[in-house]
């Protein structure tokens, strides 16, 4: 194999604008490093902020794209166990610079390999680990959360908040959930959140979270808008609230008014989940608790998959902000 086909983009900007499918020649995977025929693979928001030039990490162009994947093991590079060759395997997200598995073969890092579970499809298997990791390390690692908690997802309908929603009511919590659109309040709904709050419009959300938790207030806010959003709920948090912001959606940057804050003793935390998976011991914790989650249930929610050849229409329909959970792309 002298070349294979994937996305890749020579300037910045809009990913449906700027990525396209090239050949790519092929090279030996270099050192703590395996090959990966892609099955499948899952498009994030932050490959958007990626290719726009946003995300924290920056491109070396012409760069390839994406960090979320599943497939077999077909080569392993100097220092790397060669039993895995033929294993089945996902990619947990990496620094993207270096590295990118939207296409039909991918080099990573052995050390971001994650067992592919025996109970998903492919297009599933692509679809967990960033949704999950993300929401793991903020809930259930930091904030630990349990029975008895209320916990506030914003953006409810993304994937990364449903995955939210499921990994709280798998700990036992209370989850009320966000959304600018309550069209999509029925799908929030079936991934486990108790009660949906519309967001169109500008009013002050706390009144109805104090209702709806009975004075008790928030114990662990999961928020990916900032701008102002914050001082929405700010007044119906729990003591000690823990609030992890952890994206940009409004485009703004996050606004605080400390009187609540400082009332409620809140801890407001800038918030990545790639401050975590670089350390081994809380990465190889985390994939032991969410395979343990997908053992007792857990799916990830997959909004459409589209064809190899319809890879760019993927970017496309994200652009959209339609969707209602993961978009994937099947390779093979």
């Amino acid at each position: 194999m002298n070349q294979f086909k994937a996305l890749r983009f020579h300037r910045l900007g809009m990913p449906a604008e700027v990525l396209q499918l090239e050949d790519v020649l092929s090279t030996e995977p270099g050192e703590g490093e395996v090959r990966i025929q892609v099955h499948a693979f899952a498009l994030n928001r932050a490959d958007w902020l990626y290719a726009n030039g946003w995300h924290y990490s920056q491109p070396e162009l012409p760069a390839r794209i994406g960090s979320e994947c599943a497939g077999i093991v077909v080569a392993t590079g100097h220092g790397v166990d060669p039993g895995l060759l033929g294993k089945s395997v996902c990619t947990v997200p990496f620094d993207n610079c270096r590295y990118g598995v939207q296409g039909e073969f991918a080099d990573v890092p052995v050390r971001y390999l994650a067992p592919w579970p025996k109970v998903l499809t492919a297009e599933q298997a692509a679809a967990i680990w960033m949704q999950y990791l993300t929401a793991y390390f903020a809930l259930l690692s930091i904030a630990r959360i349990g029975p008895g908690d209320h916990v506030l997802v914003a953006a409810g309908s993304s994937s990364a908040g449903l995955a939210a929603i499921q990994l709280a009511k798998h700990a036992g919590a209370t989850v009320l959930a966000t959304s600018r659109s309550l069209a999509k309040a029925s799908s929030i709904k079936k991934a486990g959140a108790d009660h949906v709050l519309s967001t169109g419009g500008d009013t002050d959300l706390a009144p109805e979270i104090n209702a709806l938790t009975a004075g008790q207030g928030i114990r662990a806010v999961y928020d990916p808008i900032g701008g102002d959003f914050m001082q929405r709920y700010s007044g119906a948090l729990a003591s000690k609230a823990d609030i992890f912001l952890y994206g940009l959606l409004s485009g703004e940057p996050t606004k605080m008014d400390l009187v609540p804050l400082v009332r409620a003793h809140a801890i407001v935390r800038p918030y990545s989940m790639f401050n975590h998976v670089c350390e081994p011991t809380e990465l190889a914790a985390a994939i032991d608790y969410i395979s343990k989650a997908i053992d007792d249930g857990v799916r990830p929610i997959i909004d459409k998959v589209f064809d190899w050849p319809d890879a760019l229409s993927a970017y496309g329909h994200m652009d959209s902000h339609s969707q209602v959970g993961k978009i994937v792309v099947k390779v093979c």
